[in-house]
């Protein structure tokens, strides 16, 4: 599977890990004319709307509006360095709305999952990194071996322990979730599996998805989530892609699976339903209810392949 039309899988900056460990050279980049800082706030980013000419656009602060910013942000982390530039992130999380207005100007703060597929993909992987990695920080101030304090160290790629008996070194967490698009031979071109969980938007599916447990392979989980689920039994699975997913900290790992049941036995713990969509009843999915996840997922760039996009009309989507 090709992943040029994933959003957040285009090659992000250099982040210079052996430069990193010295503190100097952070804060000698931080400062240089050269510096972008990207705010943060509340798990969301600051952008400047979309253009006649262009997406929307992050904002990156640079020089007087960038040092202002640093004084207001409990956190900065180092998220590389791209043709001489050097990139930061600034989380205001602790600011009220109102203390942003200075910084704003035209930008909006805007949930990235609304606008990644629409950025530059650059700036697109710049914002989920810089997302990704402070919702780790503001839930990682505390050691989870000894309860003491932890303080950021190589530009924020890790935290360490202060109590010196413990000193423990954390680094960022990524949970491994797997997703699987299961199709089905059959009449009306074949089917495929949609699924929806209840707190979604009102008529969305996507495939099945979950988190891969201690112990397992992905192939497994693959298996026991679409069993679990469903009730579903599948053969053949095989690997597609994987896509960064910070919402909050995912790596989504993407396969295709074939079924070798049928009838379904939803889990309504797990999920609210489950459906086999035949390939020819696509063409009228608003008809149905149904709306497919964002252009730039994994679900999607999954389902539209099994369905030849390039002869598709344009499916309603969330």
């Amino acid at each position: 599977m090709t992943d040029a039309f994933l959003t957040f899988v285009a090659d992000g900056p250099d982040r210079r890990p052996r430069d990193c460990r010295d503190p100097s050279w952070i804060t000698a980049r931080l400062h240089a004319r050269d510096a972008r800082v990207l705010p943060v706030w509340r798990d969301r980013n600051l952008v400047l709307p979309a253009t006649d000419e262009r997406g929307p656009a992050a904002l990156a602060l640079a020089g007087d509006h960038a040092r202002g910013t640093l004084h207001l942000a409990d956190e900065i982390v180092y998220l590389g360095e791209r043709d001489a530039v050097h990139w930061f992130a600034a989380d205001l999380s602790a600011r009220e709305g109102p203390d942003l207005t200075p910084i704003l100007g035209r930008a909006e703060i805007a949930d990235l999952r609304d606008i990644g597929q629409l950025m530059e993909p650059f700036e697109a992987i710049l914002l989920a990194r810089a997302r990704g990695v402070l919702y780790w920080h503001r839930r990682n101030r505390f050691c989870g071996a000894c309860g003491s304090p932890t303080d950021s160290e190589q530009g924020g790629l890790t935290r360490r322990c202060r109590n010196s008996a413990c000193g423990l070194e954390h680094f960022p967490r990524v949970d491994p979730a797997v997703l699987v698009h299961v199709t089905r031979p059959g009449p009306e071109g074949g089917a495929c599996l949609l699924a929806r969980q209840p707190t979604w938007p009102a008529g969305l599916y996507s495939c099945v998805a979950g988190f891969v447990e201690p112990g397992e392979t992905l192939e497994q989980c693959v298996r026991r989530e679409v069993r679990e689920e469903t009730g579903i039994e599948v053969g053949e699975v095989t690997y597609a892609a994987s896509q960064p997913w910070p919402f909050p900290s995912s790596l989504m790992i993407g396969f295709t699976a074939v079924a070798r049941t049928t009838r379904l036995a939803i889990d309504t713990d797990e999920i609210e339903d489950a459906r086999w969509v035949t390939r020819a009843r696509f063409d009228r999915l608003a008809d149905l209810g149904i709306r497919l996840p964002r252009r730039g997922t994994m679900a999607r760039i999954l389902i539209g392949q099994w369905l030849d996009t390039s002869a598709a009309p344009p499916y309603p989507s969330a």
